[in-house]
């Protein structure tokens, strides 16, 4: 008997165990549980994402020169808007829409793709040499045409990317995304060693891009590709996909507009300590941008089609519970920045330190504008998510315009934040507007904490200047 006690004991210690709710949790296929295998995935794989691209970014910035450095983000600025471009909504419309597992519509989807991506490329040769001689750089027109060869090639992306996304199958996507980064950043390093050029990027993004279409094929397919046009299908991807293409390219100018002007305003040098400090307030923002379309998208989508605002609040309340602590590293941003760019680089890159003091601010602020992003895409208002957009975009420019030439890259960020507080405002409208019953709670704590934060540090920099 005793022995037989003991066995149960032990029994039920393993049952327990093996029932623990946090690990019941992560098994089966219900949402919840991919809600969280996915979350578990996408937060992996950024980590490690960020990880790679800081510890390349570090290794660049001592085999180029701060100029050298601004120009190579001079050209990503055009890289980003050609990648932003190719998309045309065919993600989002593929994860929302009630066809996104069907062959006929995934096939006509990846058409309207690869169509995107030869136009993007005829653009991008199209406006090379303007470019070049808009800037005073002539090696700007040969690496366009080049970089403008990125969008043809992701054009021919498998559909698996979004189909993972939809029903939140995040392992295998993560294994590709972070297969083909690290290969671009390896090919991208071993060109700077030999020549160290800005042509480094292009040819890294190259690689990257080719590696990814082969992958994705390989590993994330779910049927054959092949060209078709089916109206019906294209008929739903242009209605949900034209706010989401015009939001795209204003999301582009609003986004990355900014590297596009400051060179005109102020210098490719400053750039360089611009970019630097966008790299690190970006760790976080990443991480939120990822799990908002990985995650919470899909997971808005489907708790949307229930109707009211209740679970939708207890989704986001969750999700805040999960992501509080990222808020942290913006807010050690703000007060330690001296010290953060004097480990990471060399006297030479010193000023990028005041930038990453006020971009955090605006870091903070795009954090709680992701929190909830993706909630007018789940319940099909595209056109209001672009009007944020529009809004951030038409912020931003008179702001810069202004502050710029009167204080340097100091009023630059500054005019950066001013348009991040306007956008979230925004969307706080719309999306209030939009979910009647919405609880305002989370954003307004986070707001509290921030507006604590920068009162401190307004006193804390001005006993030290």
């Amino acid at each position: 008997m005793g022995e037989q006690d003991d066995v149960s004991k032990k029994s039920g210690v393993l049952g327990r165990i093996a029932g623990h709710r946090r690990l019941h949790a992560l098994r089966g296929d219900g949402l919840r549980a991919r809600a969280l295998r996915g979350s578990s995935w996408t937060l992996a794989g950024i980590g490690i994402q960020q990880v790679m691209k800081l510890g390349s970014n570090l290794i660049l910035t001592r085999l180029l020169f701060p100029e050298a450095f601004g120009l190579m983000a001079l050209a990503s600025v055009f890289m980003t808007g050609l990648e932003m471009f190719s998309d045309m909504g065919i993600r989002p419309s593929i994860i929302q829409n009630k066809r996104g597992e069907e062959p006929d519509f995934l096939n006509t989807a990846w058409t309207m793709g690869v169509i995107r991506g030869f136009v993007l490329w005829m653009i991008a040769i199209a406006i090379a040499y303007p470019v070049s001689v808009l800037y005073k750089e002539p090696v700007l027109f040969p690496m366009l045409i080049a970089i403008g060869s990125t969008a043809a090639i992701r054009g021919f992306q498998s559909t698996g990317f979004a189909t993972s996304s939809r029903l939140l199958q995040l392992g295998k996507l993560t294994g590709v995304e972070l297969t083909t980064q690290g290969v671009g950043i390896l090919t991208m390093i071993a060109w700077a060693l030999v020549w160290p050029t800005v042509w480094a990027i292009v040819v890294g993004g190259m690689v990257s891009s080719v590696l990814s279409v082969l992958l994705g094929h390989r590993v994330l397919s779910t049927h054959r590709h092949r060209f078709r046009w089916d109206r019906d299908a294209a008929h739903e991807l242009i209605r949900f996909g034209r706010w989401i293409f015009l939001s795209s390219a204003i999301t582009f100018f609003a986004q990355s507009g900014d590297r596009v002007m400051l060179p005109k305003l102020l210098s490719i040098q400053e750039l360089s300590y611009y970019s630097l400090a966008l790299t690190l307030t970006r760790i976080p923002i990443m991480f939120f941008g990822k799990i908002s379309a990985k995650v919470l998208f899909p997971l808005y989508s489907n708790v949307a089609k229930d109707g009211g605002a209740k679970r939708i609040n207890e989704v986001s309340r969750k999700f805040a519970k999960l992501s509080w602590p990222m808020y942290l590293i913006p807010i050690v941003f703000m007060f330690f920045s001296n010290q953060i760019v004097g480990v990471l680089y060399d006297p030479r890159y010193a000023e990028t330190g005041w930038a990453l003091s006020v971009l955090a601010i605006g870091a903070y602020l795009r954090m709680m504008k992701l929190n909830q992003d993706g909630l007018l895409l789940a319940i099909g208002k595209s056109r209001e998510h672009m009007l944020t957009n529009v809004v951030r975009l038409g912020s931003w420019v008179p702001f810069v315009i202004l502050f710029a030439p009167r204080w340097g890259l100091m009023g630059f960020c500054a005019g950066i934040v001013i348009s991040d507080a306007m956008t979230l405002m925004t969307q706080h409208f719309f999306v209030r507007r939009s979910i009647p019953g919405l609880s305002s709670r989370v954003d307004l704590t986070l707001i509290t904490v921030l507006l604590a934060a920068v009162s401190l540090m307004s006193v804390v920099y001005t006993q030290i200047l």
